[in-house]
């Protein structure tokens, strides 16, 4: 069995599981669609700013990227969509207006009214016990890029150049340099059916499982969290079309950890790479201490990484993924992985090494596992 005889393969098709889990699942994505096409409705029913407005909403960040990770501790997702107006032009409009317009509708609605909460950029729908909703309005910067639009800050009083869906596109089209998972090669090679954990691409695992690492590391520091949007985009910049998830990590923190250690005292800058103006790090600048916890992490993520690719045996394998991943979420995904295993024993087709005694499909020095029974018959 490939699958069993490629430790690589093994970790992926684990970490593969546990990202699953962190995701939205198909039937939040189809309740979060209804709704903000609930809300596009009824804003597209107003009576005076949004009347004549030609606009859409759409799904930006990790929604838009399939990179959703569930908060620990807590079954909320964040869901971040754009209201992009295209008919009207924003240089005719005060930036607070735009904002304010859009604050006016929602507030009509005695659904909506309650759920509010103001936010520099955008306006945030509270949904209770399930996700909350940032609304980010902007209007299309020109005729010729329908992507890039400007967007109210509410603090500056100013507009700000953005470009949600163009920075989406560019993540997507990096994380299908690979045709073909490792994943998928494995379980071709095994004639079993690919999944849809296998099938997606090792960019976008890499990224949920180091945001889930990020989770756990500032669990008692939130407030030095990394954003994701930094991390997916180094994730993005420094991914070379690995096809497994486990390498995809380990170049993108090695070479990570390698550039801050050059310049130890001076910031890397991570810009948009649809809008090289935007600096997504530029709170570092003044606040060192936020670039002093990232750095920090990405060290310790690093040393993690390295003590993984050592032979160190199962126990000390499974603590480090634990530390990753987290114990529960390792226990989860490994009790999934195990069915396989078992499908595979009781076929006959598992065997166990006469030297190591790790389990394998190489019938080399090799002496078959018995047939789980109840009472140890």
């Amino acid at each position: 069995m490939y699958f069993l005889n490629n430790q690589i393969a093994q970790i992926d098709d684990l970490l593969a599981r546990a990202a699953e889990k962190l995701q939205l699942d198909k039937s939040r994505r189809e309740k979060i669609e209804s709704t903000y096409k609930a809300v596009q409705d009824f804003i597209n029913n107003d009576s005076s700013f949004f009347k004549d407005a030609d606009f859409e909403i759409y799904p930006q960040g990790s929604v838009r990227i399939g990179t959703t990770v569930k908060p620990i501790e807590r079954n909320e997702f964040d869901l971040d969509i754009v209201l992009h107006i295209k008919g009207k032009n924003y240089q005719e409009n005060n930036p607070l207006k735009v904002y304010g317009e859009l604050k006016r509708r929602l507030q009509e609605s005695e659904k909506y009214n309650n759920m509010i909460e103001l936010k520099t950029r955008c306006i945030r729908l509270n949904y209770s016990g399930d996700f909350h909703m940032d609304i980010l309005p902007g209007c299309q910067q020109n005729k010729a890029n329908d992507n890039i639009i400007m967007i109210p800050d509410r603090e500056l009083k100013e507009w700000l150049s953005s470009n949600p869906r163009g920075y989406g596109d560019w993540f997507i089209q990096k994380a299908n340099t690979v045709q073909q998972t490792l994943l998928e090669k494995a379980y071709a090679a095994e004639n079993l059916p690919t999944d849809e954990y296998a099938s997606k691409k090792p960019l976008q695992r890499a990224v949920q499982i180091i945001k889930r690492f990020r989770d756990l590391h500032f669990e008692k520091a939130k407030e030095y969290s990394t954003p994701s949007i930094v991390l997916t985009t180094i994730a993005g910049e420094y991914y070379k079309g690995e096809d497994s998830i486990f390498s995809t990590i380990d170049s993108i923190v090695s070479q990570l950890n390698q550039k801050i250690g050059l310049s130890p005292k001076t910031r890397i800058k991570v810009t948009n790479p649809v809008n090289p103006n935007e600096d997504f790090t530029d709170k570092w600048e003044n606040e060192p201490g936020y670039y002093i916890a990232f750095s920090k992490f990405i060290s310790s993520l690093y040393f993690s990484w390295q003590s993984l690719k050592k032979e160190q045996g199962v126990i000390e394998e499974s603590n480090i993924l634990k530390s990753i991943i987290g114990d529960n979420l390792y226990s989860e995904s490994l009790k999934d992985q195990s069915l396989l295993v078992d499908d595979y024993r009781k076929k006959g087709k598992l065997f166990s090494s006469t030297i190591s005694g790790a389990l394998t499909a190489n019938k080399d020095s090799t002496k078959p596992i018995q047939k789980n029974t109840f009472f140890g018959k």
